[in-house]
């Protein structure tokens, strides 16, 4: 809900795209804001539930193997299926971290499908938050991640070895704008917000870290959990 108001959209929102919502609820909630939705989505288990929602809400779904088109393979053509200018609104939340490839090539085909006009909303990550830093400086969960890497190398999604869950990239602010002004979008706005996952009950410690977080980025606003971009075609 932070998102949908930072993003003023709840209102009408055209032709749809939105990028790896995963199990999310988001199509389902601006869905009834817009003239047609479509979703593009990694091949994974964890989506095939929800097909049939999809279905009854009159959402177009079609899953991509991202990597196939965009990485490093002799078979990759840097292209989605969808139209030219065909899309009024682009939703791509909490997804551009896990793509394991250049992301440029990405970044230009949204510019190749908005129509002039259009707008992307993307949201990721924060590499610079706070949290980050104090990560890298107290060497707080280094081997954790690395654990990771093991736990998932068997992990089988659509006939291949392959986890999608890793966040392979992630972007400060000036990094998310610069990528997307160098793809010939016109950034409207790009900052940082501040958002946790929703523990229920949370110990006094995450409370005072959070409290702390959360009075850093009022004072320092590129550092927040998160960064938000709007871009113009």
């Amino acid at each position: 809900y932070q998102s949908y108001e930072l993003f003023s959209l709840f209102r009408a929102l055209g032709d749809v795209l939105e990028i790896g919502p995963f199990y999310g609820y988001t199509p389902f909630m601006l869905r009834q804001h817009s003239s047609s939705y479509t979703v593009l989505e990694g091949d994974d288990p964890a989506v095939y539930p929800l097909e049939p929602l999809y279905k009854r809400h009159s959402i177009t779904l079609h899953y991509v193997d991202f990597f196939e088109v965009f990485g490093p393979t002799r078979t990759a053509t840097h292209k989605l299926s969808v139209p030219d200018s065909s899309c009024d609104t682009i939703l791509c939340w909490e997804t551009m971290e896990h793509f394991n490839f250049n992301p440029v090539k990405f970044v230009r085909e949204l510019h190749r499908v908005l129509k002039p006009g259009g707008r992307a909303h993307i949201t990721v990550p924060n590499k610079a938050s706070f949290q980050s830093i104090t990560a890298l400086l107290l060497g707080r969960g280094e081997k954790s991640l690395i654990d990771k890497f093991f736990k998932f190398e068997n992990y089988e999604s659509n006939g291949k070895k392959a986890f999608y869950g890793f966040h392979w990239r992630e972007y400060s602010v000036p990094e998310l704008s610069h990528l997307f002004t160098n793809s010939g979008f016109k950034v409207q706005s790009c900052g940082s917000i501040v958002a946790f996952h929703n523990h229920g009950k949370i110990g006094i410690g995450r409370q005072f870290a959070r409290s702390l977080s959360q009075i850093g980025t009022s004072i320092f606003p590129r550092y927040g959990t998160n960064v938000y971009l709007t871009a113009v075609k």
